[in-house]
C-alpha cells in the first residue's frame, strides 16, 4: 500500500477549540467539563477503555452527536477527513472504481486505476462493488478516499483494526509525514508511541490532557502506579504503627521523682515526636505522589520517581523510629513501682 496524507490548505494556528464540553448517550454522561486546545501540527492521541466514549467524542466533533452542554469550534480554515472504526464512510453499493471517480470526477480511467492500484486494486478488481469486500480491503479503500481528501486535520478512530502489518507500517509513515493535525483514537500501542505529541486519556467522564508523546504518558504512569503501590503500604504500615502505639502507651505516671523513670519517660517523648515528624514526611510524600497536577508537567516522570524515593526513605526513618519509640517504651515500663499509698 503507497499511502501518503497531504493538506491542500495549510489552515490556521488553531485547530479545536473545546469549552466546558459535555457528551451523554441518553442519561449516561460520558464526557463532562472538557477544555481543550488543538494547534495545528499535533497528533493528539485518545485512549481510554472500551465504552468510555471516545467514539462518541469524535462525532461530536464531526457535528454528528449533540452536545450535552458546551462548545466546540473549529475554525473555516480547518477540513476534516474523518476514518471511522465501521468504515461506514465506504459507499457499500458503489464499485471502487466509481467511488474514486465520484472523488475525482475529472480524472480519467488511467489515473483512477493508477490510484486503486497504489492500495492493491487492479484490474478486475476495481470493478467490485465495496459490499463484497473483507474488512482489510473496505479499509484500504477508506485509506484510498481519505488520501484524495486534501484535508488539514484527519480523525482516525481505530484504524488498524482490519490492516495487516504492512499496510499499518505505511499509514504510520504517512502520519508521521503529514503537515497538518492528527486526532487518532487507538488501542495500538505501538502506533500510539510512534505518532503522539500529546495524549488525551478519557476515563470516568474525565479526560486528562498530558502534554506529552504516550511513550512519556506510559513512563510517567508507571512511576504513578509504583507511587501508588508504596502509598498504599504506606498507609498500612502507619495504621499499624497508630494501633501499636494505642496498646504500648499507658506507662505508669507516679513517682515522677525517680530519676530513671523521668529519663525513660523523657526518651519515650522525643522517640514519639520523631515518629509523628517521619509520619507528617510519608504524608506530605504520598499528598504530593497523589496529586494529578504532578503527571501533567514536562518533568512529571522525574518528579515522581523523586518523591517514590523520599517516600520509601520516609517509611524506612518511621520504621527506625518506631523501633526506637518501642525500645524506649518498654524502658519506661521496666521503671514502674508499685505505687505508693
Amino acid at each position: 500500500m503507497a499511502l501518503r496524507l497531504s493538506a491542500d490548505e495549510r489552515g490556521g494556528d488553531q485547530v479545536l477549540v473545546a469549552g466546558q464540553v459535555s457528551v451523554a448517550v441518553a442519561s449516561r454522561t460520558l464526557l463532562a467539563s472538557f477544555d481543550a486546545r488543538v494547534m495545528r501540527g499535533e497528533v493528539v492521541g485518545l485512549v481510554g477503555p472500551n465504552g468510555a466514549g471516545k467514539s462518541t467524542l469524535l462525532r461530536a466533533i464531526m457535528g454528528e452527536w449533540p452536545l450535552a452542554a458546551g462548545q466546540l469550534r473549529i475554525p473555516e480554515s480547518v477540513r476534516i477527513a474523518y476514518y471511522r472504526q465501521d468504515l461506514a464512510q465506504v459507499p457499500a453499493d458503489e464499485t471502487l472504481y466509481d467511488i474514486i471517480a465520484h472523488l475525482r470526477p475529472h480524472w480519467g480511467r488511467g489515473p483512477i486505476q493508477g490510484h486503486l492500484g497504489r492500495f492493491g486494486f487492479s484490474g478486475d478488481l476495481v470493478q467490485r462493488r465495496a459490499g463484497s469486500l473483507s474488512g482489510g480491503e473496505r479499509a484500504r479503500v477508506a485509506l484510498a478516499m481519505m488520501m484524495l481528501s486534501g484535508a488539514n486535520l484527519l480523525i482516525f478512530d481505530e484504524p488498524t483494526n482490519h490492516l495487516d502489518v504492512e499496510s499499518i507500517e505505511a499509514l504510520e509513515d504517512a502520519v508521521a509525514e503529514f503537515d497538518g493535525t492528527v486526532l487518532l483514537v487507538s488501542h495500538d500501542r505501538t502506533l500510539l508511541r510512534a505518532l503522539t505529541t500529546r495524549v488525551w486519556i478519557l476515563h470516568e467522564t474525565r479526560i486528562t490532557d498530558f502534554p506529552g508523546s504516550f511513550d512519556e504518558w506510559e513512563a510517567t504512569s508507571r512511576e504513578r502506579a509504583h507511587a501508588a503501590a508504596v502509598a498504599a503500604a504506606e498507609e498500612e504500615a502507619i495504621r499499624k504503627v497508630k494501633e501499636r502505639k494505642q496498646t504500648r502507651r499507658a506507662a505508669p505516671e507516679r513517682d515522677r521523682r525517680d530519676a530513671d523513670r523521668r529519663r525513660a519517660e523523657r526518651a519515650v517523648t522525643e522517640t514519639e515526636a520523631e515518629v509523628t515528624a517521619w509520619e507528617e514526611r510519608v504524608e506530605a510524600a504520598r499528598a504530593a505522589l497523589e496529586d494529578p497536577e504532578l503527571y501533567l508537567t514536562s518533568d512529571g516522570a522525574r518528579r515522581a520517581g523523586e518523591l517514590g524515593r523520599e517516600l520509601e526513605e520516609a517509611r524506612r526513618g518511621l520504621e527506625q523510629a518506631f523501633a526506637r519509640w518501642e525500645a524506649a517504651t518498654r524502658a519506661a515500663e521496666a521503671t514502674v513501682k508499685t505505687p505508693r499509698e
